[in-house]
């Protein structure tokens, strides 16, 4: 039992980082989060936190996570995925595409960094007695307003069957 405790406070082994592969692999959920992303730029990360959330029928403020996303968005990820992109225009050599792959695992780890943070502060939130819906409702509203966008019904019903288990 301790050893699991352990795993679960590990950055590549916690529920939220487990949760976000398996829903990530789920067909078209990839090409919907990265339209979401590129599109409006959307946090891939921070709509998977609203779906583990809500599998966890936690309905936190999400204020400091916000923040915390937003800036480790800015100074981070969004820099490395730039540079990955710029490489991946170029990537006709072999080494290049070594060098792209690399730039890609590094991309990778640092939202394994910002998911880890991200679960580590959710461990401070009680349960509510909210389903996956009413949480998932209030979260996702909360998020997109503070983000300025607004979206169809139709569009936030196909996010909620992609972040659903």
């Amino acid at each position: 039992m301790f050893q699991g405790a352990h795993d679960a406070t590990n950055f590549e082994h916690n529920p939220f980082w487990l949760y976000s592969l398996k829903q990530y692999k789920a067909e078209k959920c990839a090409q919907f989060l990265l339209a979401a992303q590129d599109d409006w730029d959307l946090d891939i990360n921070f709509l998977l936190y609203i779906g583990w959330l809500s599998t966890q029928e936690k309905i936190p403020s999400l204020s400091t996570a916000l923040t915390y996303s937003k800036t480790w968005q800015a100074h981070v990820v969004k820099p490395i995925r730039s540079l990955r992109r710029r490489i991946k225009q170029q990537a006709q050599t072999k080494s290049n595409t070594q060098w792209y792959q690399a730039i890609k695992q590094l991309e990778l780890a640092a939202e394994q960094r910002q998911q880890a943070w991200l679960y580590l502060e959710s461990l401070k939130w009680p349960k509510h007695t909210c389903g996956f819906d009413e949480c998932f409702q209030e979260m996702i509203t909360e998020y997109l307003k503070h983000e300025g966008i607004k979206q169809s019904k139709e569009w936030l019903q196909a996010l909620k069957e992609y972040l659903q288990p």
